[in-house]
């Protein structure tokens, strides 16, 4: 039997990304800024050569992206019961008080709830998805828009340990009784406590990956080797194919290093960034299972989506 949250399909991507294109070697002091971050690496192996920067209000791109989802799915705003957003702790300091009732507002959702995940870095929209999806047990709710934004004010604070941090707001929306694009299947988030104390490693890393990864296969019942394609996170392009071999991932079903090249690293949004991509050059397949992930100091988020697609 198909419970009600499996009839819950999850559509309508929609990516805005910053409005100013630029290099990352025209950031002042970039070459000093990347060897003191990652020591030891060539930046060219990376495989970004562009990243968008934020020239209007960011309320304006979050605004953008919900209106671009809502209208995408077809839902009216009083169709809407609840905004769920997702930021990474940074991004979430810089944010006014009222910004929920910024978006709310100018979306014109005079009947919906706003929610708010973070605190769990770039792996925040992972679980913000799974929040979302789980409103539905109330009966009354038809549609709940996810939003996951991050920017940087600073272009000199783009420069992370193999990263370099661009800005986008994404949005999809989650519909009762509609296919969409995808259903989430299963999804875990797991916690590396040598993360949270900066001293990570790859062995803390590979574990705290494996659990979470075991645990959504588990849920799901679905066998790594069966995943058609990873939406990877953006980092550095050697790690990331390294991470992914470490946790039985192969690296050739990772699909990033497109807008990993265009963006750079959106913090939590990469992984909607790389599925919305991903739809648009292949097209996600009724059927066949996809695993969407994220990492961050301390955290590995992953989640299981089945194509619905018909």
């Amino acid at each position: 039997m198909i419970s009600d949250l499996e009839n819950v399909g999850i559509g309508s991507f929609a990516c805005v990304f910053g409005d100013l294109e630029n290099k990352p070697e025209n950031i002042p002091g970039f070459d000093a800024l990347w060897q003191t971050a990652s020591f030891g690496t060539d930046f060219a192996d990376m495989g970004c050569s562009t990243y968008r920067k934020m020239n209007r209000p960011v309320v304006d791109h979050v605004v953008e992206a919900v209106r671009r989802s809502m209208s995408g799915s077809g839902a009216r705003p009083a169709d809407v019961g609840h905004l769920v957003i997702a930021t990474s702790d940074p991004t979430l300091a810089l944010l006014p008080s009222d910004f929920a009732d910024q978006v709310l507002l100018a979306c014109g959702l005079d009947d919906c709830v706003p929610h708010l995940v973070s605190y769990q870095r770039c792996c925040s929209s992972l679980t913000a998805l799974r929040h979302a999806r789980d409103l539905f047990a109330d009966p009354d709710v038809t549609h709940v828009v996810m939003v996951a934004l991050d920017f940087v004010p600073d272009d000199r604070d783009r420069v992370r340990p193999y990263a370099l941090f661009g800005d986008a707001a994404v949005a999809c929306t989650l519909t009762r009784h509609d296919p969409g694009l995808v259903r989430l299947v299963s999804s875990a988030v797991k916690v590396d406590p040598d993360g949270l104390r900066g001293q990570d490693s790859f062995a803390s890393r590979k574990t705290v990956a494996d659990r979470a990864l075991a645990g959504a296969l588990r849920a799901g019942r679905r066998q790594r080797g069966r995943l058609a394609r990873v939406f990877a996170a953006n980092l550095y392009k050697p790690l990331t194919l390294f991470n992914a071999t470490s946790v039985g991932l192969p690296p050739d079903r990772l699909h990033f290093t497109e807008t990993l090249a265009a963006y750079g690293h959106c913090g939590n949004a990469d992984w909607v960034i790389n599925l919305a991509d991903y739809h648009e050059r292949v097209g996600v397949r009724a059927g066949q299972t996809y695993l969407a992930q994220s990492l961050a100091p301390g955290f590995y988020a992953c989640a299981l989506l089945e194509g619905t697609a018909s």
